[in-house]
């Protein structure tokens, strides 16, 4: 059976894939984002650059770009000039990014719109104040929701490379890939139903929560987000500061926003488009590898209760964790359906930025059903927040840079 190799990247607070299919100086490589967060790195990007160049020899199959989140895309616009020197034969994307979907830009342009209305009120009141932890997290979040403006560009465009851009979505089924034998992949996700993009939180029992009394204290970062004409100080406080009026349809949406607590406000601003998530099963000969991105309730729901889903899942050989090990990101019935001895699951994580990520109950119930679960933050970085000691697994590798893990 041929060879493949996973190799997880520490780029900090985000997200990179090489997976790599065959012997080493002929293989195919197919890499799946590539970022960290604003508030996330460690200083490991372009050293990771000059391994993917080196490990790779600089031909990409395929390059995933899961969803356009700063942390899982930044990557792709630092470094765009040194991609455009790549040989690339596809770029996927989901299909919430195509400029040529009426439906796709409505979306962008609601979500946009909204991004804007949230940054210019909180700028607005904070004047030339320090922000405090939580409008901070609101800002970092919104920055990171916003993406990055050279990678979008970039990827969209192929690097210039001459790539074939694919814009995929739930359903899509690509009978071959890259070229390699046995190669192919099934679309899980983004759904092209709309419904489900804004499920942003499973309910209670699928969800791996905080314990029970643990403290949640609210926090209401948009304290003028309800102001009306109608209200006494209207004038005083709106119009002469021109503070932007949110539409009364959306107040009850901003609202679940506000109230969360603090350290999980930027996670719960970014659920939406972490919901676009591209979802991509493979299957390379006999075994099935799931890639999530950072896929939340509305985009598992879009599928796990579809025939065989359960099945598919009880048979994976590799699950990448999805949303860094966040509490929110996968549900409980996904790990349950976890039945495989073999598989291996790798979570890409540091506590920093955010000190409730990743979430030690959903660690510890995936090593229940899982032969090894692999974190990036194994890798010791100088300056760089500190992960458990660790045992590596059999056919588990460890450069200065990455983890690997030979199937």
């Amino acid at each position: 059976m041929a060879k493949l190799r996973i190799r997880m990247y520490r780029t900090g607070f985000g997200d990179c894939f090489l997976l790599s299919f065959g012997p080493a100086r002929s293989a195919r490589h197919i890499l799946i984002d590539f970022g960290a967060h604003m508030h996330g790195e460690i200083g490991t990007m372009e050293p990771i650059m000059d391994n993917i160049e080196k490990e790779t020899n600089r031909n990409l199959a395929v390059v995933v770009a899961s969803h356009a989140h700063r942390d899982h895309i930044s990557g792709f616009g630092k470094f765009a000039d040194r991609f455009a020197g790549f040989e690339v034969g596809e770029v996927w994307l989901p299909w919430t990014d195509d400029p040529n979907d009426a439906k796709a830009r409505a979306i962008q342009k609601k979500q946009l719109a909204l991004y804007d209305r949230l940054d210019a009120h909180l700028r607005m009141q904070l004047g030339a104040r320090k922000p405090n932890p939580q409008q901070a997290a609101a800002l970092d979040a919104l920055a990171n929701l916003r993406g990055n403006g050279a990678a979008t560009s970039a990827l969209a465009n192929g690097f210039g490379t001459g790539a074939t851009v694919r814009y995929l979505g739930g359903g899509d089924d690509l009978k071959s890939v890259a070229n390699v034998p046995g190669l192919s992949a099934k679309i899980l996700g983004p759904s092209r139903d709309k419904a489900f993009l804004s499920r942003m939180n499973p309910p209670k029992d699928q969800r791996f929560l905080s314990a029970p009394g643990e403290p949640a204290a609210e926090v209401h970062p948009f304290l003028q987000f309800e102001m009306r004409s109608r209200d006494a100080d209207f004038k005083e406080i709106v119009e002469k500061s021109q503070q932007p009026v949110v539409p009364s349809r959306e107040l009850k949406y901003l609202q679940q926003l506000a109230e969360v607590p603090a350290d999980r406000l930027a996670l719960v601003l970014d659920s939406v488009r972490n919901n676009t998530s591209l979802v991509i099963l493979f299957r390379h000969q006999s075994r099935t590898l799931l890639f999530p991105g950072d896929a939340q309730w509305g985009n598992w729901q879009s599928w796990i209760n579809a025939d065989g889903a359960h099945e598919l899942l009880s048979d994976l050989d590799f699950l990448k964790v999805a949303h860094h090990g966040s509490e929110n990101a996968t549900p409980v019935d996904v790990v349950s359906a976890l039945k495989h001895k073999g598989l291996a699951a790798m979570v890409s994580t540091q506590v920093k930025p955010f000190p409730t990520i990743p979430r030690m109950p959903l660690l510890a119930e995936l090593r229940k059903h899982c032969g090894v679960v692999m974190r990036s933050d194994w890798i010791s970085v100088k300056d760089a927040p500190k992960g458990p000691k660790a045992k590596f697994p059999k056919g588990g590798k460890r450069g200065t840079l990455w983890i690997e893990y030979e199937m």
